[in-house]
């Protein structure tokens, strides 16, 4: 058997992106493919950052309470204004927030400052202070200069991204190209009208923690435990040109588990089955020569969401062109002992003190059918194998209890 850091190594060897493509910026999502950056500088223009009077600084040093100094206002300037090829330097204008700096001019006094008298028939500005050269103004590629990184390739595109690519006037960007999914859970006591039955949350379970990662789910099927169905929906899933399969149920070693031998009939490679892990430790990850990747967890819901969150999520990542995912430090709450020879992945509380510190807590209630523990739980808690018991104070992993999400302190 292997052990998790080998399976991770199998995972980054034998998956890589699926392809690019281009989307408009407005809209677009996913990972982006390329280093990109910046075609002008931003702000492309010097403006105003207030609502006041644009100047030229150096007119005002000597402007003092018993000295003030008089500006005519020349006129009003606002935003959208094409820039003023005629302005008059020895005065002010009045200014927008985001108007076009004429090039005369350094400096904005806001509209709060300003005394404005009448004088001759000409609105003065007067001043009793100096300003301050650059006061108030967004000076042009004060936020990106021309070629300036904006996003690293492989980066996860997020609302905020999309301001510095429009503003940089990114109309498309390149991102990878989104894997499909596809779900088959197997098992004949499943959802079956009789007191042996038991309610099919797995499906659920991966096809909601799918779509948490705006993912699409081609088809969530089941299975009963025969050999030629689970082929059939296999297959079924193959022709909807799924990069990624998911089963649960049918890996381990009794004689209803049918997913290792129906994937090597369909000419599947298996690159491992069974790992140092708890829980899930029967998980099988297997490669179509097409390409297509199948990772066949166990039945046990929590076996599920573990196969799921630590290796069908970081193969995931690869697929979109991401690295993997790394953990959050922490320390450790209580004492905790397990068995010295599974990497064990726990079900866990973080919490953080008043100095920014984070503490975590195993919980009670590890077992890979209880699923109770996940009412509370805000973390997953990943002690490697080689420890059998994890101390108070010590540093220990974790991970947020989706991926793609947060730990909800």
């Amino acid at each position: 058997m292997k052990n998790y850091l080998e399976a991770l190594t199998i995972i980054q060897n034998e998956i890589s992106a699926i392809g690019t493509q281009q989307l408009d910026t407005k809209s677009a999502n996913g990972v982006v493919a390329e280093d990109i950056f910046s075609h002008n500088p931003v702000p492309s223009f010097s403006n105003s950052a207030m609502d006041g009077f644009c100047l030229q600084s150096e007119l005002t040093k000597n402007a003092t309470s018993d000295n003030p100094v008089e500006l005519q206002i020349n006129g009003t300037i606002f935003a959208g204004d094409q820039a003023l090829a005629d302005a008059k330097s020895s005065g002010s204008y009045e200014i927008m927030t985001g108007s076009m700096m004429p090039d005369c001019m350094d400096s904005v006094l806001t509209v709060e400052k300003g005394e404005v008298i009448e004088k001759n028939g000409c609105k003065i500005l007067v001043l009793s202070e100096p300003v301050i050269n650059g006061a108030n103004v967004r000076k042009a590629g004060e936020d990106y200069q021309e070629g300036e990184l904006i996003l690293s390739k492989g980066t996860l595109i997020n609302d905020h991204h999309k301001i510095g690519l429009i503003m940089n006037n990114h109309r498309m960007v390149k991102v990878y190209k989104k894997p499909s999914i596809g779900i088959l859970t197997t098992g004949n006591e499943l959802e079956i009208d009789s007191p042996s039955s038991i309610p099919n949350s797995n499906g659920p379970f991966l096809e909601s923690a799918v779509n948490s990662l705006d993912l699409k789910c081609i088809e969530n099927l089941h299975s009963g435990d025969d050999l030629t169905v689970i082929k059939e929906k296999i297959q079924k899933l193959r022709d909807k040109n799924a990069n990624l399969i998911l089963t649960s149920g049918g890996v381990s070693a009794g004689k209803a588990d049918f997913i290792p031998a129906a994937l090597v009939e369909m000419g599947a490679e298996v690159l491992f089955h069974k790992l140092w892990i708890r829980p899930g430790k029967p998980i099988l990850m297997a490669k179509f020569p097409d390409g297509a990747i199948v990772f066949g967890l166990p039945g046990n819901p929590v076996s599920v969401a573990v196969g799921f969150r630590f290796l069908a999520a970081q193969a995931i990542r690869i697929l979109q062109g991401r690295t993997l995912e790394k953990p959050i430090a922490s320390k450790n709450s209580i004492n905790y002992k397990k068995s010295e020879k599974f990497c064990l992945f726990a079900k866990a509380i973080a919490r953080v003190d008043e100095d920014g510190q984070i503490h975590t807590e195993v919980m009670s209630g590890q077992e890979s059918f209880k699923v109770k523990p996940f009412r509370d739980a805000n973390c997953w808690a990943m002690i490697p194998e080689g420890i059998e018991t994890i101390k108070k104070g010590e540093a220990i992993s974790i991970y947020p209890l989706s991926n793609g999400g947060n730990i909800a302190f």
